[in-house]
């Protein structure tokens, strides 16, 4: 539940030393909220016509004076959005969602977490449907004021029956220990093992998989070392991660990053990171296969389905990541960030065109088929500037603006983001009671891949707002009205348009919710 979220931290590039392989371009992480933060009884209801109905029902209490829990439910119920021409699309879906969090502290500096939730999704009107079930144990212990030990245990399941219908099972344990090494290092170190189990089943000719429960392994370490030669105005940070996958065998991912304080108002930083791709199961498994167009004549005059079979030969993505980034706060209600960067790509996984496709003969329709392989190199560049001004108290405005540009030859579809986007928010309080958040979104068009055609079409750009009014006649009680993609009936958004997508729009929507605490 949103309202269980304590801060959500995004990271800016490559944040592979400390999370592992796949955190390329970014790391988003939601920080949840201790029971004893949430103690009481909280309700909420929303309606409208898109999100159609959504509810949720949560009750904190305590076993004792050092044990907290909550419980919580929730529902929610989304209409289909709507195609190009305006007709229903046929995605419309509910959820139903149940949860509990138990919080221990012992005693002071020890802090044990035990949750476990589920969520159950009907989608498409019953014509497909999904779930997932996980629980999560957390043991922290704070050695001394400088040093820390946490442990952690979860398990996954997800069932999804939609193309494909499977499941997959993850089971993750990581250990990790902070400590302060003379006056001037800080380090942390840690270590991992991930089993994951993938069984899916076979529901639409465009997709083949293979019968067997396919079984991966990860094993991983790491270590990083904050060293300040100047405290409070100069620091670096180097670290490492090294892991060992089934698919690629043993990935190394080091980064280095400097920060300066030339004064208490400014900061300076730069930053060099490895991070790698690993291939997904589509891409590395021989036996999984993907339908990627309608037939054509071959050899003999059959005819053929362009198919990708995973390449077992397939080796990680590769990016190097250079980022540079300047902040100020030159009075207490203006502060300016900007940050560019340049990422070097290798060994970006698509379709080499120059590799001849294997045609396997069939009745009636026979495949070529066409590995994946490491078939492109390029480079992505760009930046983003942020303003932010309070001119009074209750007034808060941003504005921000973001360039990425993209040289990836022979596969535009790769880059899965616009070129341009813009973006201001305005955040207003009338009065304690009153508030009013706006914002003005602008989003460049994203052209699509003319080699394979209509599955990666163009997608135009658009600008739109959003707004939210809200009243709180008590301090427990608020009421809100919400309009979300204002400016048109609906918009594109990039979809690739293959047999697992349904290429809907995002509507114009209207919903007012309520909330209650006590």
């Amino acid at each position: 539940n949103l309202e269980d979220v304590d801060r959500i931290e995004v990271i800016r590039g490559p944040g592979a030393t400390v999370w592992g392989a796949n955190a390329v371009n970014g790391v988003i992480n939601v920080v949840s909220k201790s029971a004893r933060d949430t103690q009481g009884t909280f309700l909420s209801a929303a309606g409208g016509d898109v999100h159609r109905a959504t509810a949720v029902v949560r009750y904190g209490g305590k076993l004792d004076d050092k044990t907290f829990f909550r419980v919580d439910a929730g529902y929610q119920q989304t209409d289909d959005y709507p195609t190009a021409n305006g007709s229903p699309a046929g995605d419309s879906w509910q959820s139903k969602q149940f949860g509990f969090r138990l919080d221990r502290y012992p005693r002071e500096g020890t802090h044990l977490t035990w949750q476990a939730g589920t969520v159950i999704n009907q989608l498409a009107h019953d014509s497909a449907d999904a779930y997932n079930v996980n629980t999560l144990g957390r043991w922290t212990r704070e050695l001394s004021a400088r040093s820390n030990v946490e442990v952690q245990a979860y398990y996954d399941r997800t069932y999804r029956k939609l193309s494909l219908e499977g499941t997959a099972d993850t089971l993750d344990l990581t250990a990790q220990h902070t400590f302060g090494l003379g006056e001037r290092n800080g380090v942390i170190w840690g270590a991992g093992y991930r089993w994951i189990a993938l069984q899916q089943n076979q529901l639409t000719p465009a997709f083949g998989v293979p019968r067997d429960t396919l079984h991966k392994q990860l094993f991983s370490a790491f270590v990083q070392n904050e060293f300040k030669p100047i405290p409070d105005q100069l620091t670096f940070t180097a670290g490492a991660k090294l892991e060992h996958n089934d698919s690629t065998g043993f990935e190394f991912q080091p980064s280095v990053r400097a920060t300066f304080k030339p004064a208490n108002n400014q900061t300076v930083w730069a930053a060099v990171a490895r991070a790698v791709r690993t291939p997904a199961v589509a891409e590395d498994n021989p036996s999984m296969t993907v339908v990627a167009g309608p037939p054509f004549p071959g050899p003999g005059g059959g005819l053929f389905l362009p198919t990708l079979v995973g390449n077992p030969a397939i080796q990680s993505e590769v990016l190097w990541a250079y980022e540079l980034g300047y902040r100020i706060q030159p009075t207490k209600r203006v502060s300016v960030d900007v940050a560019v960067f340049y990422n070097a790509y290798d060994r970006i996984i698509g379709l080499n065109t120059a590799v001849p496709a294997a045609f396997v003969p069939g009745v009636p329709i026979g495949a070529a088929q066409i590995p994946w392989t490491n078939a492109q190199a390029g480079h992505t560049s760009g930046g983003e500037a942020a303003l932010t001004v309070s001119p009074v108290d209750h007034w808060r405005l941003t504005a921000s603006y973001s360039l990425v540009r993209t040289a990836i030859p022979g596969n535009r579809f790769l880059t899965s983001a616009p070129e341009r986007q813009a973006m201001l928010r305005s955040s207003y309080d009338f009065n304690p009671q009153v508030s009013l958040d706006t914002q003005l979104r602008y989003v460049d068009r994203l052209a699509g891949d003319p080699s394979v055609g209509p599955l990666f079409p163009t997608t135009p750009a658009y600008t739109t707002a959003d707004a939210r009014l809200s009243w709180r006649p008590t301090a427990r009680c608020e009421l809100s009205l919400v309009g979300q993609n204002l400016f048109a009936k609906q918009h594109p958004e990039p979809t690739p348009h293959n047999s697992g997508a349904i290429p809907s729009e995002v509507p114009r929507g209207f919903y007012s919710k309520v909330t209650w605490s006590f």
